[in-house]
């Protein structure tokens, strides 16, 4: 099994310049995340201080499986250019999103958590044996949430569904479930019995219209090519929109639609985002990367906890680029 360098993501402000890594060291997997397969995002908030030492650590939404305690571990670890408002340092709330990707088929697209409501002096049970339950025989976005028992000699039992839309899936992935072995939850030494809820959700279809990295273009030059084809007019997301990705859930998927363009027998989509207050591509001098889309309307996965920008290209019958629309921005804060 082979673990990817997990993604790190941080929030950013429009009024401030938000805080810098300067220093950073790789968090890695736990033994019990690498056992079990777990793929897992955990978003952690913390305050940088004026001399660019994290503190206030929390983890905001947990993976479980001994990877909270290695996000909160490294993330201490860091130091920071600190943020600045009016030109001076000062205390500054952002976030991090760690991501941890195992590269094996079963797990691929997967995102797991295993959260246990414990006493401050009980000791979380540890994954010993099993692995999380592999992906539906039929690709598809799937989803499940199980409540379980951890008893004193590290058994799961008492598993009760809480939500799911594929239950043949769910009961498949009970099966599975209940080959677990835990070393269990302790207090003053002895084994205790507790409760958790296990979340396992998986992306596998790939929505009409939605673009796919093997389809990929680049915008260069960045010019029309075309110049009596009118541009297009935005729809949806409005422009500065914001987005909150506890509420409107992971991955991040952004719904972008627009007015036909008279003319165009095609669109490409293109986008961006912030990192350190400049567009990504004009910081790098990179071309901006694009997708083809047939009709008037796609989905695209958002990269974090950060500001972003969207625009549209038309495409006549020779293939050549028209007039792009407006940059619209938007903003996710979680």
């Amino acid at each position: 099994m082979a673990a990817s360098v997990p993604v790190l993501l941080f929030a950013q402000t429009w009024s401030a310049r938000p805080p810098r890594v300067i220093f950073r060291s790789e968090p890695e997997y736990s033994e019990e995340a690498r056992r079990a397969g777990v793929n897992a995002t955990i978003n952690v908030s913390l305050v940088v201080g004026e001399d660019g030492v994290p503190r206030d650590i929390r983890i905001v939404r947990g993976a479980g499986f001994g990877l909270d305690e290695v996000a909160a571990r490294t993330i201490s670890s860091w130091r920071f250019e600190p943020g600045t408002k009016e030109g001076k340092p000062f205390p500054a709330p952002t976030h991090v999103d760690l991501h941890f990707s195992v590269l094996d088929k079963p797990h691929h697209g997967q995102t797991a958590r295993l959260n246990f409501s414990l006493p401050a002096d009980v000791s979380r049970p540890e994954l010993l044996e099993g692995e999380i339950p592999s992906n539906p025989e039929i690709p598809a976005d799937s989803f499940l949430r199980v409540r379980l028992t951890v008893g004193p000699v590290g058994q799961p039992m008492r598993f009760q569904t809480l939500d799911t839309n594929n239950q043949d899936w769910t009961e498949h992935a009970l099966l599975e479930m209940a080959g677990w072995r835990f070393r269990p939850a302790m207090r003053d030494g002895s084994p205790e019995e507790v409760t958790g809820v296990f979340e396992l959700a998986t992306s596998q279809s790939v929505p009409e219209n939605r673009p796919t990295l093997t389809r990929a273009k680049t915008i260069s030059p960045p010019e029309a090519q075309d110049a009596t084809l009118p541009a297009p007019q935005p729809i949806s997301p409005p422009d500065h929109a914001i987005f909150d990705g506890y509420f409107d859930g992971y991955p991040r998927r952004v719904t972008c639609k627009w007015e036909p363009s008279p003319g165009a027998v095609s669109y490409i989509l293109e986008w961006d985002y912030m990192d350190r207050e400049a567009w990504h591509t004009e910081s790098q001098g990179i071309p901006g990367s694009a997708y083809p889309v047939a009709a008037t309307e796609t989905t695209f996965d958002f990269v974090g906890a950060q500001p972003g920008r969207w625009r549209v290209w038309p495409v006549n019958a020779r293939g050549q680029r028209g007039n792009p629309s407006p940059w619209r921005t938007f903003r996710y804060v979680n």
